[in-house]
Formats: structure tokens, C-alpha cells, sequence
């Protein structure tokens, strides 16, 4: 009996101190990991070693080395984050950076999904059930019967139920299909989604496939423009520095800080994108353009391509443009529903020109297409010259300049005239030849549409006068001015309600005293935006017809305070109507808002009729 004593006793000790191993494992791999918020969105689990000035250490789970993180790839809620608290500066927010990865295989994943848990975690749960099954079930068949020979049997039996338990309490816990299915990664709205495979493919639409995938860089460029896509870049920079190559993307008309790319495989990368775009390679020193598609999922992207030589070396610009359209209708790129009606009427005139200004990326383009996309189908001939074709219509005919051959603007347009077009696009007025060219086609029972750099409505009247145009040209040719720019929206998540002060009310063209306790809004920082208060744009429009009245303000001498004057009666679009649309609704911010009034000329003093 003393005997049997002990080795229960034994016995007990050993499985107190199996069970307390296994509970110290387990608990430690749940909490050897903090969550630690990034600038997209994501959460990285990961223990915290060391902070600094400039960056941190973390051991990341199932890695042996630890990996450094610098504080602007952190959000800044995080509690040690520097900035953690501080306010962002109004206008000089810097957009944070994804993590810098050392070799290709951990290029832009590095960051895990939110509550996941690792293969470890789930060794050490099922190893802990089917330890403490079969130990508790030895020690069980030893209490109950110590002396028996039978025992032998009866340990055996329950050593096999034992794990068959712990397997039937697993599948009770996580479901037969959770145990054997993936889990997906949580996406967040608008900048963390879920990446989707990418194909290049050329300009004619053949797949471009790699002999050696591992060794070439065409499966780190997928990569990069998956994770473009995902983000809704419209730009993707690549610039060869001493560090390696830096990849900057344009998120919402922001450039973001740069990634790198390490070693060999940035320049891997930039070599697979020029094959891909049909450039010669061999020339190093030389400008040079090309194009190629991508197949993102089930969408298609046209990639434009410049390159150039800097001082510290080549470098590549990638303009991504979604083949389809994100969007079909006026409305949805912020146009008032009664200027979109007149846009709209305006598609139906047979002859004259048709003007949209704005600076560079101010989203032009997109705004002539879906005035095209009202004229497709309506049994008019269609013909577009631009360089290059941004997008594409199904129903009409699109030339490209060849700009190495010399063609120009001027010279395609007038070998279009034997083509019996109804409408024309020409891709921007660069010259007076181009100018002179568009406005005679005009003229003579075509509709012409156009664009053109210029700030505002007045501007675009005098651009033309500056070119060279006549005041009768301008008064018989010109049909509408549409000028546009495209605002950043704040974050519906982290935005700021504030009170606007009497004068800034005032300077919006508002009137304090009819407008007490209208509430303005201004960008905070949250993951969801990236730190940064927005997400996604939306265009400012302001369109003027051309009637009577503002065609006899234009002689040969313009007098800028009649012009103006005339513009203001019938312009659609003024600084009072966008601040209660935009301001006090919380579309955009104040801030963000100033950046477009120099297309108003004078609607900041104007009050809304």
C-alpha cells in the first residue's frame, strides 16, 4: 500500500507539472505579442524589444530575428508612438510608410491578419488537450484500481479514448469546416482590401510570363501593383537610389513616403515592367514611353509608363487607369445634379467646342469620356486623338500619336476630317496650329470636345486670346468652359466637427447671422485613412454656357470686370453653394477646399443666387 502511495503520489506530481508546462507554453505564445496598428489599417502582432528615437525592435511571431519598424510606418495611436497624442500639422501630414522588407519573399506581407493565431498557437492546444487526456487517464486508471492485473488493459484503452476526445472537443470548438478551411484577412473600407492576384499582359493582350519566376522580377512587380490596386494609387514612382530602388505611390493626389526595395530586386522589378511596357532595354541613358494591361482579378488596368534618367539613376512612372471607368455618370464625380443636366443637353449640339481646364491630374479626361459615354449609341461617328489613349470606347475610333514619328495634334486632326466624324476629342490644345485647327473643325458641323491648362473660366478666354484666337473665333466657335478640380474627402471615421468663427463664414460667402450653428468639419488621424484624415476625392466643378450677354463682352480688347461680371450672372458653381454642400455636410475640410478657389476667379465675394 506504501508503495502504491508513492507512485500515485509520483504520479500526481507529474501530471501537475505536465499540465503547469503546457498552461505556461500556451499562455505565453497568446501574450508574447502586442497589437501594434499600421498605417494601412492592419494590426501586426508582435512583441515590442526596444524603442527609439527613429524606430523600434519587435520579434515578429514565427521568426527568429527581430525586425526593425520606424515610427512612420506606426500609426500614431499607438501609446509609444512619439507622436502618439500630438496633432497632425494642417496641410504637412505626411502619409506613413509600409515596412521596409530585406528579401523578396517578405515584400509587403510582413504584416499579419488581426487575431490570427499561428500554427504554434494551435500545436500547443491540441498538444495540450491530448497530454492532459492521456495523462489524466493513466493517473485515473491508477486510482481506481492500483492492484489490479486488468489494469494494463484498461490504461491502454483509455490512452487511445484520450486523444479521440480531444480531437471530438477540437471539432466542437472550431467546426469541421473553420478546421480545415483558411482563414481570409480582414479587409478595412477603402484601404486595407484584400489583395488580388495581378497579371501583366501586353498592350495587344498577351499574358507575359516569366521562365524563372523565383529569379525575376515580374512576381515582385505583381506585388507592388497589387498592393497599388488596393489602395487606389493612381501613380506608382519608381527611383533608383543608394539604398536600392524607392517606390512611392499616389493615394488620393498624395504621394506617400517611399518604400525600398532592397538589393537586387528593385532593379529586377523596374527590367520585368520595361519588358512588360515593350521599351528597349538596352537603352539606358534615353527617354522613353510605352503601355502595357494588367489584369487585377476580374478588372482591367492600363498601365502607362514613362522613364527617364536621373542623377542617381533610372527611374520609372506608372499611371494606372482602370480600363472600364470607376464610374459612368457626372454625378457620381460630384457634379450637381443641374449642372450634369446641362452637360448633359450640351452633348446634344452638332457643332462647336466644348472646353474643360484644369491643371494635370484634375480628372479632365474622365469628365470628356462620360460626356462620350452619352453620345455612344446615338448613331454619331466618334473620334478620339490623344496621347496617349487614356481610355477606352468601344463604339468609336481611337488614334494615338506616335510622337517619335513627329505626329502632332494639328496633322491628326486634319487627316481625321476624311474619316466623316460627328465628334471629335482632341486630347489637350498645346499650340495655336492645334487651336486653330480644333476651332475650324468646329466650325464646320463638328462638336469638338477639348482640354485646356488654365485656373478658371476667365482664364480659359484668355488663354485662348494669348494663342492667337480672334474674338469672333472665341464668340462662334466656343460652345462651353467647364474648369474642375478634385478635393480630398475626410475620413466619415476620425472627421472633426468645429464651430467656424463669423469671419471665416464670412470669407465662404456665408452670412453669420443666417447661418448660426452650421458645424464645419476638419481632418483627425486614424488607421482607417492611414493617418492621414482623408479617403477618396471627389471633383469641384463650375461650368458656363455661352450666351449673348458674355459673347458681347468679348471684343478685341477684354474688359476683365465686364467679363468677369457676365461669367458670374450665369456661371453653375459658386464658393457659397460648395460650402454648404462640401463644408457643412463634411465631405471635405476648409483647408482642403482653399486649394480650388482660384478657378472661382471672382465667386469668393459672390454670394449665391
Amino acid at each position: 500500500m506504501e508503495l502504491s502511495s508513492r507512485r500515485k503520489q509520483q504520479r500526481s506530481l507529474f501530471c501537475a507539472a505536465a499540465l503547469a508546462f503546457l498552461s505556461v507554453g500556451f499562455l505565453a505564445n497568446i501574450a508574447r505579442g502586442e497589437p501594434i496598428p499600421m498605417y494601412d489599417g492592419r494590426v501586426l502582432e508582435a512583441a515590442v524589444l526596444r524603442c527609439g528615437e527613429k524606430k523600434m525592435l519587435v520579434q515578429l511571431p514565427g521568426r527568429r530575428r527581430a525586425t526593425f519598424l520606424k515610427w512612420d510606418q506606426v500609426d500614431r495611436s499607438f501609446p509609444l508612438h512619439p507622436l502618439h497624442g500630438k496633432p497632425l500639422d494642417d496641410g504637412t501630414e505626411s502619409v506613413a510608410a509600409a515596412p521596409v522588407a530585406a528579401d523578396d519573399a517578405a515584400l509587403w506581407d510582413m504584416v499579419p491578419e488581426q487575431g490570427s493565431a499561428t500554427r504554434f498557437t494551435y500545436f500547443l492546444i491540441a498538444a495540450f488537450l491530448l497530454f492532459w487526456a492521456n495523462l489524466w487517464s493513466v493517473r485515473a486508471v491508477g486510482m481506481w484500481t492500483p492492484q489490479d492485473r486488468r489494469s494494463s488493459w484498461r490504461s491502454l484503452l483509455t490512452l487511445f479514448l484520450g486523444p479521440a476526445a480531444a480531437l471530438f472537443y477540437w471539432l466542437s470548438c472550431r467546426g469541421p469546416g473553420k478546421f480545415f478551411r483558411k482563414r481570409s484577412r480582414p479587409s478595412m473600407p477603402g484601404r486595407s482590401a484584400p489583395a488580388v492576384s495581378c497579371q501583366f499582359h501586353t498592350w495587344e493582350n498577351e499574358p507575359i510570363k516569366a521562365k524563372r519566376k523565383a529569379s525575376s522580377g515580374l512576381h515582385v512587380a505583381q506585388e507592388v501593383f497589387s498592393r497599388a490596386i488596393s489602395l487606389g494609387a493612381s501613380d506608382v514612382h519608381f527611383n533608383t537610389s543608394t539604398d536600392g530602388v524607392k517606390v512611392a505611390m499616389r493615394v488620393d493626389g498624395v504621394l506617400r513616403t517611399p518604400e525600398v526595395l532592397a538589393g537586387d530586386s528593385g532593379r529586377k522589378v523596374m527590367a520585368a515592367i520595361k519588358m512588360a511596357a515593350g521599351m528597349d532595354v538596352a537603352k539606358r541613358h534615353e527617354t522613353q514611353d510605352g503601355a502595357c494591361r494588367l489584369l487585377a482579378g476580374d478588372s482591367w488596368y492600363d498601365l502607362r509608363i514613362a522613364r527617364a534618367w536621373a542623377v542617381e539613376g533610372e527611374a520609372l512612372v506608372v499611371r494606372v487607369l482602370h480600363s472600364g471607368g470607376e464610374a459612368t455618370g457626372l454625378v457620381d464625380f460630384g457634379m450637381a445634379t443641374e449642372m450634369a443636366r446641362q452637360a448633359a443637353e450640351l452633348t446634344a449640339e452638332t457643332s462647336g467646342i466644348i472646353v474643360l481646364a484644369g491643371p494635370t491630374g484634375s480628372g479632365k479626361t474622365t469628365t470628356i469620356y462620360a460626356l462620350l459615354k452619352l453620345i455612344e449609341g446615338t448613331g454619331r461617328n466618334i473620334l478620339t486623338i490623344e496621347d496617349p489613349v487614356e481610355h477606352r470606347l468601344e463604339n468609336a475610333t481611337q488614334i494615338s500619336l506616335n510622337a517619335k514619328l513627329g505626329a502632332t495634334f494639328a496633322q491628326a486632326l486634319r487627316a481625321s476630317m476624311r474619316h466623316d466624324p460627328d465628334v471629335i476629342l482632341v486630347g489637350e490644345i498645346r499650340d495655336a496650329e492645334t487651336m486653330d485647327v480644333a476651332f475650324q473643325a468646329a466650325l464646320t458641323g463638328h462638336l469638338v470636345f477639348t482640354s485646356l491648362h488654365a485656373t478658371g473660366l476667365m482664364a480659359v478666354i484668355g488663354r485662348l486670346r494669348e494663342l492667337g484666337l480672334s474674338a469672333y473665333m472665341i464668340k462662334t466657335g466656343l460652345q462651353a468652359v467647364v474648369c474642375q478640380r478634385l478635393v480630398r474627402m475626410l475620413c466619415p471615421s476620425c472627421r472633426e466637427p468645429y464651430l467656424p468663427e463669423p469671419d471665416e463664414l464670412k470669407f465662404w460667402g456665408l452670412r453669420p447671422e443666417e447661418n448660426e450653428g452650421l458645424l464645419f468639419y476638419r481632418p483627425k488621424e486614424c488607421h482607417l485613412c492611414g493617418g492621414s484624415g482623408y479617403h477618396g476625392r471627389i471633383g469641384v466643378f463650375r461650368m458656363v454656357t455661352m450666351d449673348n450677354a458674355l459673347r458681347s463682352q468679348i471684343k478685341g480688347e477684354i474688359e476683365v470686370e465686364g467679363l468677369g461680371k457676365a461669367i458670374e450672372k450665369i456661371a453653375l458653381g459658386t464658393v457659397p453653394g460648395y460650402a454648404r454642400t462640401l463644408l457643412a455636410q463634411g465631405v471635405t475640410s476648409p483647408g482642403e477646399f482653399r486649394r480650388t478657389l482660384g478657378m472661382f476667379d471672382h465667386g469668393r465675394t459672390e454670394s449665391e443666387e
